[in-house]
Order: C-alpha cells, then sequence, then structure tokens
C-alpha cells in the first residue's frame, strides 16, 4: 500500500509516522518566517500578535491584556509568557500597565515599535502567504487545523496520564 493513500480501519504505526512528519514539516513552516531584527524570535511575533488581539476590542492604546491571558491565547504557560513579555519591554516592543487599585493587576500594550513589527511580520507577511498558498482550500486549513489541535490535546493528556501513573 502507497504510505499516502488513505486506508479504512483504524490508525495504524504508518499513519503515526506520517502524522509527526508533518509536524516536523510544520515546525519547518514557521522557521520561514522573514529574518527578525538582531534580538527577537519567531516566539516574540507570536506574543505581540496575542497582545494585538486582546486589545483589539479595547483598541490598543487602553491596556486590556494580561499575562495570563497572553497565555491563554496561545496556550503557552504563563512564565513562559512572562519571560517574553520581559524580552518584548526590554526590547522596547511593549509596556506593562500597573493598575493604580491593586499593584499586582499588570496589563500590556505595544509600542509604536510593537505595532510596527506586528504590521510587518503578521499582517503583512500573512497577506503575502494568502497569494502563495492560494492553491490551499478553506477545508483544507480547517482541516489541519483541527487536525494539529487535537492531535496536541490527545498528546498531552497522554503524558499527563503517563505522569500521573509515574507518580503513584
Amino acid at each position: 500500500m502507497d504510505c499516502d493513500t488513505p486506508h479504512d480501519g483504524p490508525l495504524n504505526a504508518e499513519d503515526i509516522r506520517r502524522l509527526l512528519d508533518a509536524c516536523w514539516k510544520a515546525k519547518r513552516i514557521t522557521e520561514l518566517l522573514p529574518e527578525l531584527p538582531h534580538g527577537m524570535k519567531p516566539r516574540h511575533i507570536h506574543v505581540i500578535d496575542a497582545i494585538w488581539h486582546i486589545n483589539a476590542a479595547a483598541g490598543q492604546q487602553t491596556p486590556a491584556a494580561r499575562v495570563g491571558d497572553v497565555s491563554a491565547f496561545l496556550d503557552v504557560t504563563t512564565p513562559s509568557v512572562t519571560k517574553l513579555v520581559n524580552e518584548l519591554v526590554r526590547l522596547g516592543l511593549a509596556e506593562k500597565h500597573s493598575s493604580d487599585s491593586d499593584r499586582r493587576a499588570v496589563t500590556l500594550t505595544l509600542t509604536e515599535r510593537g505595532l510596527d513589527c506586528r504590521r510587518t511580520y503578521v499582517e503583512q507577511y500573512h497577506a503575502r502567504l494568502v497569494a502563495v498558498l492560494h492553491s490551499l482550500t478553506p477545508e483544507q486549513c480547517d482541516t489541519t487545523v483541527r487536525t494539529l489541535h487535537t492531535a496536541l490535546r490527545l498528546m498531552q493528556n497522554d503524558r499527563n496520564d503517563q505522569r500521573g501513573k509515574d507518580q503513584r
């Protein structure tokens, strides 16, 4: 049977190999981002975009995004996001705002440089990819997104189950 030919029945080891191979290719896709300014990582762009989306409803100048919101939006741990946000602040791409009533409540906004970064590395790049990937259908995109989200959730659940068994 051809490796790329769908088959009836449950997943088998070859299906899993192909899925994992596709995941490695997906990682390579993220490495094809345009070259970033010195000191920036692709994860910084992801956080910048998350801050922008969370603040969009209130307007970009009204800080609404909190580290926990960004963490939930990206499905990444809060300590990881905290580290990335601190790096963005040092790079002059984001600002932290403390609440007068609760010093622990910190909200985030993007600076003009951060907004410029988002325009270049998200808006313009995504517009370019619309043209590059024009032969893909929205259905193919949706299927890929759903498949990757489901695979990640199932594998994370399995890892958590295994850790629970190991601790007993």
